[in-house]
């Protein structure tokens, strides 16, 4: 083809996203992690013989690398070496039991696992047990070591067609990310250098990003949000900062320090935040706004950081459409706290009935979403990549609903529905109210089996720090203008322990039992 379609170019892939801000920004700080600091020059030379170190070991276009560590600076020069090779980057969630792990590596087939020295072991073993024959370790070779500033010099020198990736193009794909399970096996969503390429767009045509930004970045690369932000400093021109694990008072220092801008975190880490010692007295002015998201994000949590001036937006996203859906953006934080926003800016959201077709204002139904960041399918599943879509949306089994405004409310998971006598109860609707309850930390409403109403909700909350619990009665008056009476309660099971959720800060509710 010729003319101006072809001269325009393709999208990006990742790969060349790092090559063209290195050769903008080659000694502007790129990455810190812990004593660590590298330039884009620095992270670029670094991938290129990460690149280079993969060619040696065999591992071509297509073919798997695990990942088994926590957040680091060699899993981002892993990303963007597998990003120049072609490879498939599969990020092992470490929280998960070897036997869950074995099931994933199964299923993945990776050619090579490469792991930081805490799993280093447990990389070992796995492999063995999965027939895996190349086990790499951070810190030992074949692994390249992060590179002298000498080395960007001369990869900046050797950068000339910084579009030219052949024989890696923007469809191919660049991430297997496997599902937190809140039911059943997990499954390996799969995400294009085109997905993450948007992915990084949508969020910086939404949120206030700056150019020579601090980011963040405490969210786990095992986790796909964890690499739309890895994807987007890089796009961006961004510093990342990452921290070696969530340690309210150590963050809070490092903020200082570092004078960060802007992070993402669940609610529960910021709660942490909220509980550190030195929370009152911390140097946070250099913080614009948070993001939160993986779980309701309680209302007084929003005002409590309200109140040292930092706005909490909520958002709203899966693992499929590789994070961003909805946010509240940071005007608008607290007047709209409980909603969890508006689409990001290159995102489209519906809410739509059983047959696909969409509902109107204030109705509950399926959120859909549709979107150029959106999964490419599940890994080897084709017929869960076939119910997953819908005329041309992806269904998210998520219920909700969008005000007059376009603010979507999160009703809950399709299959935690709660029908008592014909009536529809969705625990996340009752759960915002039982939250507000000065004696209650943690809630979440399940159904229990009644012989009249066939099932009636049930409330298992975990009370806070020396306060008690409310009884049935109690939380029934509690609830009583709150809620509908059919939605209120029945009774109350108090949980001596936090309640069960996966690495993302997502409720377990399954196990909650019935």
């Amino acid at each position: 083809m010729t003319g101006p379609e072809s001269a325009a170019g393709p999208v990006p892939t990742v790969g060349a996203l790092l090559e063209r801000r290195a050769l903008l920004d080659r000694d502007t700080p790129g990455l810190v992690a812990g004593s660590l600091r590298l330039s884009f020059g620095q992270l670029q030379a670094w991938a290129e013989a990460v690149a280079a170190a993969l060619a040696a070991a065999g591992v071509g276009k297509g073919d798997r690398v695990a990942v088994l560590s926590r957040n680091s600076a060699e899993g981002v020069a892993l990303y963007y070496g597998a990003a120049r090779r072609g490879a498939i980057l599969c990020n092992l969630n470490v929280r998960l039991t070897a036997d869950e792990l074995a099931w994933i590596l199964a299923d993945a087939e990776p050619a090579l696992v490469i792991a930081h020295p805490d799993f280093a072991g447990l990389a070992r073993t796995l492999a063995a047990r999965t027939g895996i024959g190349l086990v790499w370790q951070f810190d030992k070779a074949p692994m390249p070591p992060p590179p002298e500033e000498s080395a960007a010099r001369r990869a900046a020198a050797a950068t000339a067609a910084v579009c030219d990736q052949a024989p890696v193009a923007s469809a191919d794909p660049l991430l297997l990310v496997y599902t937190s399970g809140t039911t059943g096996r997990p499954k390996g969503a799969v995400m294009t250098h085109a997905g993450m390429y948007w992915v990084s767009a949508t969020m910086a045509h939404t949120l206030d990003y700056r150019r020579r930004d601090a980011s963040l970045i405490p969210a786990p690369m095992f986790h796909v949000g964890g690499m739309s932000f890895v994807t987007f400093f890089v796009h961006a021109g961004a510093t990342a900062i990452l921290p070696p694990a969530w340690e309210p008072a150590a963050v809070l220092e490092l903020i200082a320090a570092e004078r960060v801008n802007h992070f993402f975190a669940v609610p529960a880490m910021l709660q942490g935040l909220l509980g550190a010692p030195g929370f009152a007295r911390a140097n946070l002015s250099s913080l614009r706004w948070i993001m939160a998201g993986g779980a309701p994000v309680p209302p007084e949590l929003i005002r409590d950081f309200g109140r040292r001036g930092i706005p909490v937006m909520q958002t709203y996203g899966t693992t499929e459409t590789a994070g961003p859906a909805t946010v509240v953006d940071a005007a608008h934080a607290e007047a709209n706290a409980g909603s969890a926003g508006l689409p990001f800016f290159h995102t489209d959201v519906r809410i739509a009935d059983a047959a696909g077709a969409a509902l109107p204002a204030d109705t509950v139904g399926e959120i859909q979403v549709r979107a150029p960041h959106l999964f490419a399918g599940y890994w080897r599943n084709p017929a869960a990549t076939a119910e997953a879509f819908a005329g041309g949306w992806y269904r998210t089994g998520d219920l909700g609903s969008l005000d007059s405004g376009g603010y979507l409310r999160i009703r809950g998971r399709s299959r935690d529905v709660i029908i008592s006598g014909g009536e529809n109860i969705y625990p996340a609707e009752v759960e915002a109210v039982l939250e507000t309850h000065p004696s209650i930390a943690e809630s979440a409403v399940v159904g229990r089996p009644d012989a009249k109403w066939g099932e009636v909700p049930a409330a298992v909350i975990v009370s806070r720090p020396g306060a008690a619990a409310p009884d049935d009665a109690e939380l029934a008056r509690f609830c009583a203008g709150k809620l509908a009476r059919f939605k209120i309660p029945k009774r109350v099971e108090l949980s001596e322990t936090p309640l069960p959720r996966n690495a993302a800060g997502k409720l377990l509710r399954h196990r909650l039992g019935t």
